[in-house]
């Protein structure tokens, strides 16, 4: 075997030595109008006249020259569609099975017959149909089973044994029969090319290689506006929608630099009417549209690729060979490109002149490149030719660069009408037979294996089953040599018989050198023998070898497995020991935690007598302390009377004193002596003092009380000796009420109300200022007393630039809770100052302090204490903190008087 291809062939950088040229034909479809003026005609089956008509562009321009073009071969208007084929398409099918590629596309204007020569119809088929009718022919019983050879996603194949393509066949064909239910049966359309009136083409090629396996796949493309598009893409259905537009593909090297389609869908066809199938339902989705020069004009490029795989069999000559690097892939790409076309002539709107537009741009790019390939072979130089700038081209550029055979058809429209845009066409299809594209190399398959293994392989077939049929032992299968055919007949009949004897050395040739290529074949197999022996020879030594050292090493294992066996029944042993000693430090656990469970009940039963001990305590003290304030009441009471009554009868022994002083005879009595007597002077009752005594359990908010307003002394001066209350001292209440003479009930005095003299006492911060009062959201008020007083003053939560342009002063509220719970405020004060930039900023100088703390627990007091002791106090604290550059200023505080 010369070169062993995987795909396609590498590409290389040298310059082939055989070159071929591009084989343009050339077809003239038939008049529509038999009495139409014509422009074309063939002079012989290589030239093709061009001669203006009247109706013309060149005509009227006075260009009324003939002109005479050469092709490879001239197809009249009475050219059949079979001689078409045989001319064009058929050598590239022959390639295709010797393992090459090729490339045919069918080059006009818009109605000049392209779609027809590609496809025809049923009972005249064109170039693609007859195509894969041949190919089908020549295969025959030769293809492999379906699945065998699978698509790789990369432009490859893989080959799996038979009997995983078995089980993906059941998985993929079978059970989905199987699933489908009756009752929605699916209906095949499998259109006009594969009726039963179908004609087919019967034409084969021989000398197909008997001992490959070939799997044939199908892809159908269009190229749309320059975006590629899968023509056999299954499209989702939205019920609300309707089908969902296809995507556009892109375009992809694989590991040889071939140019495919990126997920392109490939079918493997078995016969030619699945492919038509498969065509037809393409056709159904191709662009197509009506213009005013084509009721079904291509809208589009389609190309229809037929890939063929085959690869060799095996030795024994039953099965696929079972190497990827075995196998070759060949590939017959069948164009139909859309027609060039003038918008003045078509009368194109819309998206019909935008796909004109795209067609012409595209034809245009090819044209370009076909005439940069021809100027860089003809003059040497090395311009780079411009393939990526339309998607045609940069899928074909491998076969213009010598991957395969690249032929054009060039349909022409005879009509007069058409001489502008044919004469166009003829020059381009002139020019491109200059191109030359480098020879395809021969493949050769023969990978060293015995040919003829399929022949052999059925002969052995057909032999044990006629062992079987007549009861015979089937011997065990040896591998089978064939030198070939017979030998013919040797008998001279004549002396000069030169046909017999050119026939025997014929077959003795033959006979020599199929000899030559199986000598190869035992030498390989001897010396792949004498290797195997020696192989199996070094491994019988090393085995020895191995032997020995483990049979050593199992000696030495088994003395460690005495040792580990005396340290196993040790460690056993000491392991009950621990398990004993586990199973008793258990038992003392589960006793500890019982006690600790009983201990913990006791506590709480002792935490709860204590609590309800603790409960009857306090409400006794309750009860007791009501109890004790009552009693209290009574004896304060009690004993304001009895002073009340001693205090009124010191003042009537005064009053009868007074009148003995004054020498008043008292009054005469029963008894016969009269006495002086004045009546009682009752007192007037002095006014009685309130004590207003304090007690919380809470911490109560500071506040100021101002002692209390005594009122004026209604006491009597007799003598120079005052009688009455002592006045009250300042700041100490008096425990006694003052009660009125003999008993009489205390007057009800109403509390005064509590005063707080330096409320209105602004802070040292007011003045006339602007200030910007910033309190961030959750700001407590505490009601302290010295609180600032800002005139003007805007209160923000978030400050804004906008807030600062009118403001003078900042003052920032700033809250913290010390360790004994209570509340400071912060006031930090600055000056704000206009910047150079035209915002502001703030200078901080002063920080205020605002504390506000709660009042003393109060103490019982004892039965020695005087009553006037206070019971309670109340301080208001205000603490200013004021802070320049860090220097320390002022601290003030103030405290509450007791009332």
């Amino acid at each position: 075997m010369s070169r062993q291809r995987g795909k396609t062939p590498r590409k290389t950088n040298k310059r082939p030595s055989q070159t071929d040229p591009v084989e343009v034909y050339c077809r003239i479809r038939p008049l529509s109008n038999d009495n139409e003026e014509v422009c074309v005609k063939a002079l012989s089956t290589n030239v093709v006249q061009l001669c203006p008509t009247e109706a013309s562009h060149a005509y009227k321009m006075g260009n009324i020259k003939e002109t005479q073009y050469t092709f490879q071969y001239v197809f009249d208007k009475y050219t059949s569609q079979k001689a078409m084929f045989d001319h064009t398409a058929l050598p590239l099918v022959e390639d295709v099975l010797k393992g090459k590629n090729g490339l045919l596309f069918a080059y006009g204007i818009t109605s000049s017959g392209k779609t027809h020569t590609m496809t025809g119809h049923p009972h005249d088929q064109g170039i693609l149909p007859r195509c894969l009718d041949v190919l089908f022919n020549s295969l025959e019983e030769q293809q492999t089973k379906k699945y065998v050879f699978k698509p790789d996603k990369m432009n490859g194949f893989d080959v799996q044994s038979e009997a995983d393509a078995m089980v993906e066949r059941q998985r993929r064909d079978l059970m989905p029969k199987l699933m489908k239910t009756p009752q929605t049966p699916r209906s095949k359309d499998k259109g006009a090319f594969c009726d039963s009136g179908r004609v087919k083409d019967p034409s084969r090629v021989d000398g197909v290689e008997e001992d490959n396996n070939y799997a044939v796949f199908v892809s159908y493309i269009e190229i749309y506006n320059n975006y590629v598009y899968d023509l056999l893409e299954d499209l989702t259905y939205d019920p609300i929608t309707g089908l969902k537009a296809p995507t556009s593909k892109n375009l992809r090297e694989d590991s040889d630099h071939n140019m495919y389609v990126s997920s392109a869908v490939e079918v493997e066809v078995k016969s030619s009417e699945e492919a038509l199938e498969v065509l037809w339902k393409g056709q159904k989705r191709r662009k197509v549209a009506h213009t005013a020069l084509n009721t079904e004009s291509s809208r589009s490029h389609s190309v229809f690729n037929i890939r063929l795989v085959q690869a060799p069999l095996d030795p024994l000559g039953e099965e696929v060979y079972q190497d990827k690097d075995k196998i070759c892939v060949s590939q017959l790409s069948l164009v139909d490109l859309a027609g060039s076309e003038r918008t003045n002539r078509t009368n194109n709107e819309g998206s019909r002149l935008r796909e004109a537009g795209n067609i012409n741009q595209s034809l245009m790019v090819l044209r370009t490149c076909i005439e940069l390939l021809r100027e860089n072979q003809k003059f040497g130089s090395n311009k780079m030719v411009p393939y990526r700038d339309s998607r045609l081209t940069h899928l074909f550029k491998n076969y213009f660069d010598g991957e395969g055979k690249v032929r054009m058809v060039v349909c022409v429209n005879p009509a007069g009408a058409e001489y502008d845009e044919t004469v166009h066409v003829m020059r381009f299809a002139e020019l491109t037979q200059e191109v030359q594209i480098a020879r395809p190399q021969q493949v050769r398959f023969d990978i060293g294996l015995t040919p003829g293994r399929r022949r052999m392989n059925q002969q052995y077939k057909e032999k044990l089953a006629k062992m079987k049929e007549d009861g015979l032992e089937i011997p065990t299968p040896e591998r089978m040599y064939s030198m070939g055919p017979p030998f013919p007949l040797m008998e001279l009949f004549e002396a000069h018989d030169n046909a017999t004897l050119l026939q025997l050395a014929q077959f003795l040739h033959d006979r020599e050198k199929r000899r030559a290529s199986l000598v190869p074949d035992l030498d390989t197999k001897q010396d792949q023998f004498r290797n195997q022996l020696m192989e199996i020879e070094e491994e019988n030594v090393k085995l020895k070898g191995r032997l020995q050292q483990l049979e050593s090493m199992l000696g030495d294992k088994d003395t460690e497995i005495t040792r580990v066996g005396r340290r196993i029944r040790t460690l056993e042993k000491e392991n009950r020991q621990l398990q004993s000693t586990a199973h008793a430090y258990e038992q003392e656990r589960r006793e500890l935690n019982y006690e600790v469970s009983e201990k913990d009940s006791k506590l709480t039963q002792l935490r709860d007598k204590r609590q309800k001990m603790r409960n009857q305590f306090e409400y006794q003290m309750q009860v007791n302390n009501q109890q004790w304030h009552k009693n209290m009441t009574a004896e304060k009471n009690k004993i304001a009377m009895e002073a009340a009554q001693e205090i009124a009868e010191k003042e009537q022994k005064l009053e009868l004193l007074k009148s003995i002083v004054n020498n008043q005879a008292p009054l005469s009595s029963g008894s016969g002596s009269q006495y002086s007597s004045t009546p009682p002077i009752t007192p007037k009752p002095r006014p009685r003092t309130q004590t207003i005594s304090t007690t919380s359990s809470a911490k109560p908010k500071s506040r100021y009380i101002p002692p209390a307003r005594s009122e004026p002394d209604l006491s009597i001066v007799q003598g120079g000796t005052q009688y009455g209350p002592k006045p009250a001292i300042r700041g100490r209440p008096t425990t006694r009420d003052t009660h009125t003479r003999r008993g009489a009930s205390p007057p009800a005095v109403k509390p005064k109300p509590v005063v707080n003299p330096r409320y209105h006492r602004r802070s040292r911060s007011s003045h006339a200022d602007i200030w910007i009062d910033h309190q961030s959201k959750g700001t407590v008020e505490t009601g302290t007393i010295l609180q600032p007083t800002l005139k003007k003053k805007k209160s923000v939560s978030k400050l804004e630039v906008a807030d600062t342009k009118e403001a003078t002063r900042y003052m920032l509220t700033h809250q913290t809770a010390d360790s004994d719970g209570d509340v400071a405020t912060n006031l930090i004060k600055g000056d704000i100052i206009p910047t150079a930039t035209g915002g502001s900023a703030v200078i901080f100088k002063d920080v205020e302090t605002l504390k506000q703390t709660s009042p003393g627990e109060r103490k019982r007091k004892s039965k020695e204490q005087k009553p006037e002791e206070n019971d309670g106090e109340w301080t208001d604290v205000e603490t200013r903190c004021r802070q320049g550059i860090g220097n320390f200023l002022s601290s003030k505080k103030s405290k509450g008087s007791r009332v």
